[in-house]
């Protein structure tokens, strides 16, 4: 699917979701992008995904540019079956996506002709463009916190990355850390699957919606229709009241209220796919934050311990992208870009997408961040005048 070219007008490093979007809406300018994607295969870091996962979005706003998930296609699709979109999705709108190309270096070319003033260096060697996207996405790296006494635990801990299905679980005392949408659905199919014990240790709580408000309108597009509206508190007051209509007080089942809201945060809430249903049978048990390891006990904050045999740590991922961008003022303290994704930047032919969060759903976010990406360096190229080599 490669051209092989070690040239080109852009460069597009992540071969995801973002990065195929803005390639296809980059080619209704007449623009060509190389796209370099480190996996084997397109959609490959969504195959090895835990085996319940589905889209939290419904499938019209879950697209890519100019390319729709077909009709016959469920309402929420579930991890393969977005894989096997991304690759239909590359196939049908032609574009040139480079596979197995790990990305080591971002950086000014030296000495820059004919305005290629960017150099990617991978592992085929040198590639240089007029300009560079990141796609690389939130999610690249696995974060696993070191929690004092690891060293001499004798149980297994894991990141949620490593995570696949419950069945491997079956009949083990299991700890998962963290309430966000991977943990809240690992500890539900852990239930569902026979683990012996499910605990779930929380630091801060999250909002937490279902996924269809009273099981007939999706979540996602109250969060498409009240963006505009603006007033962000007033919303998330009105949230909070709907999700107690909805779900219930959760507090008496040991969490506590949300810490912070939806609209005021722009952060998207945890999606209730069978987390709080397990939650008011019993079988998830809300712990406080990890203090120490024992040998085969896990003790909280609060002193209490008990004995666990896995730990599943849904503790988030880092960019990674401070490895790569050999660019000062770039990367915040936490490794995210400093520079607004899905919009111009401050650095010349450098941009972002797919790094922003949303209650409108990223994927939706995506589709539109890429057509507005694409008007801006198509816009950016004719003053380079430069559109092709």
């Amino acid at each position: 699917m490669s051209s092989g070219d070690t040239d080109s007008p852009v460069i597009i490093i992540g071969g995801g979701a973002a990065g195929l979007s803005v390639a296809a809406a980059l080619a209704r300018y007449g623009i060509q992008a190389t796209v370099l994607e480190q996996d084997d295969s397109i959609g490959g870091s969504w195959a090895r995904r835990y085996k319940c996962l589905k889209l939290h979005t419904i499938r019209q706003y879950s697209g890519l540019a100019h390319y729709p998930i077909p009709d016959d296609r469920p309402r929420y699709l579930s991890k393969d079956e977005y894989a096997a979109y991304l690759r239909e999705y590359a196939e049908e709108l032609e574009l040139d996506v480079s596979l197995s190309e790990h990305v080591y270096a971002v950086q000014k070319t030296p000495n820059s002709t004919e305005g290629m003033n960017w150099e990617v260096v991978t592992i085929r060697g040198k590639r240089r463009a007029n300009a560079i996207i990141i796609a690389t996405g939130q999610y690249s790296e696995p974060r696993l916190p070191t929690w004092k006494g690891m060293e001499k635990y004798t149980g297994v801990v894991l990141h949620s990355s490593q995570y696949t299905t419950g069945n491997v679980y079956r009949g083990k005392k299991v700890l998962v850390v963290g309430l966000g949408n991977s943990g809240a659905e690992i500890a539900a199919d852990l239930s569902t699957h026979g683990a012996a014990s499910i605990s779930l240790s929380v630091r801060t709580t999250p909002p937490i919606v279902t996924r269809e408000m009273f099981k007939i309108l999706p979540v996602q597009l109250f969060g498409i229709a009240l963006t505009k509206i603006g007033m962000p508190r007033v919303i998330d007051r009105i949230g909070t009241l709907l999700r107690r209509i909805s779900i219930g007080d959760l507090t008496v089942y040991g969490l506590g209220k949300a810490a912070w809201g939806p609209f005021t945060a722009r952060r998207p809430a945890v999606i209730d796919t069978g987390f709080v249903k397990q939650l008011k049978q019993g079988r998830i048990l809300i712990r406080p934050d990890i203090a120490h390891f024992d040998t085969t006990e896990v003790i909280y904050t609060d002193g209490t311990s008990e004995a666990i045999d896995v730990v599943i740590a849904a503790t988030g991922f880092q960019t990674g992208l401070a490895k790569i961008l050999k660019l000062s003022g770039v990367i915040d303290e936490a490794g995210h870009p400093g520079l607004r994704s899905g919009a111009p930047t401050s650095v010349s032919g450098l941009y972002f997408i797919g790094f922003g969060e949303t209650v409108r759903g990223q994927l939706f976010e995506i589709n539109r961040d890429s057509k507005q990406l694409a008007t801006e360096i198509d816009r950016y190229l004719m003053q380079s005048d430069f559109k092709s080599i």
